[in-house]
């Protein structure tokens, strides 16, 4: 377990403040998160600047949604997650179709 934070090990020391009590799953999930983020931020090598638009970006999306309106819905769709989501939990021979999430061409029970 790391105690300090370093560049190096940034992700380690996140994931060792999860505590205990977490839902196992729940410590799957988000350690893997922290994993992913640190990676890519070192990757990029992002900037404060960049990071500062990012959280801004971030900020108008959560403002802009209500009870109709959700706007990380439509950024998951735009970043292609939304059908990666759908594709792992609804996994297909190689010879089939692709997955398509509910929109103008979805037919309930489609084979």
């Amino acid at each position: 377990m790391t105690q300090f934070f370093s560049e190096a090990a940034s992700a380690e020391a996140v994931n060792a403040r999860i505590g205990e009590d977490a839902d196992e799953r729940l410590r799957e999930v988000m350690s893997a998160l922290v994993r992913h983020l640190h990676a890519f931020a070192k990757e990029v090598q992002l900037t404060q600047p960049e990071w500062e638009t990012a959280i801004d970006f971030l900020t108008t999306a959560g403002q802009l949604c209500s009870a109709e309106r959700q706007e990380f819905i439509l950024l998951s769709d735009t970043l292609g997650f939304s059908m990666l989501v759908d594709a792992i939990n609804n996994r297909r021979p190689g010879a089939a179709t692709e997955n398509t999430v509910f929109g103008p061409f979805h037919v309930a029970g489609a084979p």
